[in-house]
């Protein structure tokens, strides 16, 4: 019989993902390990390969659609065999995960209203003009989603858009078979919600009363709807988690960063082509202050504190749709030369979107520097599965008091943002204390 290809796993932290380019087309022939797909992560977009050959006989989801792990996503086999009989049979065997592209044929429950017309109708409450629902419908007012698949019937994917997007199946006619509602309906229904509050045609319009001083009307532009990528979904839900679950504490310390700006200029003009900057010195000072305090290089859970034996720093990289935390490992026993040339790949090979999941996962402290952006103080916020974040602020000349006398210097502030149930903040104190005495005497990094 044909073979079911389900999304897989492809990083630890991926509950969804996208079909962002389908590599094959139906009717196309299939080895094993050949690249069927790029699928988005919640990390990045990363190639599928097949685990069996055969002849493509249907492509379930659809480009661009959220689809569930687990869920079908392909049918696989020799030719002439039939697809919808291997999604059924898979369905009926692991009660398989509701594909994105609907199949219409597979468990439509028995509706207790009437079929209404094939045409996806949308009466949501915003839309006095369209025709009522019939009477029928079952009588469930509240506009959260109908969990029990027994009163609306409808499609998994449709049940949770709704659900995501706080609809009422009830007021939402199905256009599918016996009046399923299916995910075309729910979009449909989101799409009638969101251009309700501006003009039909979406272009911008003349506000009433409201005028300039020179009595002009103020134009009002209609809102653009933005829709999440998979790495904005974790990035939100993984923040939330850490705010909702991590005390935090922070800590901000001044750091003279002249001995460090002194000696950058010095290694570029003895080594030709080199690119060390700034970040790099903090990444390695922030890996030797963590072997000289492990405590900051641990992590809290209910079964207690773990310090972790490696030091693997995390590199916060902003790319187009969100952050990604491409991981300098072992970098307590790195030159600064290496960690120079691996953040530099890392960084270009994240804006690019192909990082390995394995070089994403596993850091023990994460660095997050704005000071390009001429940030000089922010505070980030703890990774879960870490103890704590380094927020590194931009340089800046100032004017320092030394001796009675006053001087200018290069300032960097950096903010340590820790779990406060893993340590206190004389630990922060302590590990911040180490960072400084580093980064202010750096002839310490290459002892």
């Amino acid at each position: 019989m044909a073979t079911v290809v389900e999304l897989p796993r492809l990083t630890d932290t991926m509950e969804e993902g996208v079909i962002a380019k389908w590599r094959v087309a139906v009717g196309d022939k299939v080895k094993r390990g050949q690249v069927i797909a790029e699928i988005e992560t919640d990390k990045a977009t990363m190639e599928f390969e097949s685990f069996d050959a055969g002849v493509v006989l249907q492509l379930v989801a659809t480009e661009g659609e959220t689809t569930a792990l687990g869920a079908a996503i392909a049918v696989v086999g020799k030719p002439g065999e039939d697809a919808e009989a291997a999604l059924a049979a898979w369905r009926g065997k692991s009660g398989g995960v509701a594909p994105a592209a609907e199949a219409p044929k597979a468990e439509a429950p028995a509706p207790k209203s009437e079929a209404p017309a094939p045409k996806a109708e949308v009466a949501p409450e915003v839309s006095p003009a369209v025709a009522a629902p019939a009477p029928a419908a079952p009588a469930v007012a509240a506009p959260a989603p109908v969990e029990d698949g027994g009163r609306v019937p409808a499609s998994p994917l449709a049940r949770r858009l709704a659900r995501e997007n706080d609809l009422a199946l009830t007021a939402i006619r199905g256009s599918g078979p016996h009046g399923r509602v299916i995910k075309a309906d729910i979009v449909s229904a989101i799409e009638a919600r969101s251009a309700a509050p501006k003009a039909a045609s979406g272009a911008a319009t003349v506000t009433s009363g409201a005028v300039d001083r020179r009595g002009r009307p103020f134009v009002s532009a209609p809102d653009r709807p933005v829709k999440l990528s998979q790495m904005r979904k974790t990035i939100a839900k993984r923040m939330t988690q850490s705010k909702r679950e991590i005390p935090h504490i922070t800590l901000t310390i001044p750091i003279v960063m002249d001995r460090v700006a002194a000696m950058r200029a010095e290694i570029s003009q003895a080594i030709e082509g080199s690119k060390i900057s700034f970040n790099d010195f903090v990444v390695l000072a922030v890996a030797r202050a963590l072997r000289e305090h492990p405590r900051v290089n641990g992590a809290y859970s209910a079964d207690g504190i773990v310090e972790y034996g490696d030091v693997h720093v995390g590199v916060a990289v902003a790319v187009e749709d969100g952050l990604v935390v491409p991981v300098v490992r072992f970098a307590d026993q790195k030159s600064i030369s290496e960690i120079s040339a691996e953040i530099r790949d890392l960084g270009a090979r994240a804006r690019s979107r192909t990082l390995r999941p394995e070089e994403m996962s596993g850091s023990t402290f994460t660095v997050s520097n704005l000071g390009m952006f001429g940030i000089e103080h922010f505070t980030a916020v703890v990774n879960p599965g870490e103890g704590a974040i380094l927020a590194v602020g931009a340089l800046s000349d100032e004017v320092v008091a030394e001796g009675g006398a006053p001087v200018v210097r290069k300032i960097m502030r950096c903010t340590l943002c820790s779990d406060h149930r893993l340590f206190d903040g004389a630990d922060n104190a302590r590990f911040l204390a180490a960072l400084k005495r580093l980064l202010e005497a750096p002839m310490a990094l290459f002892a």
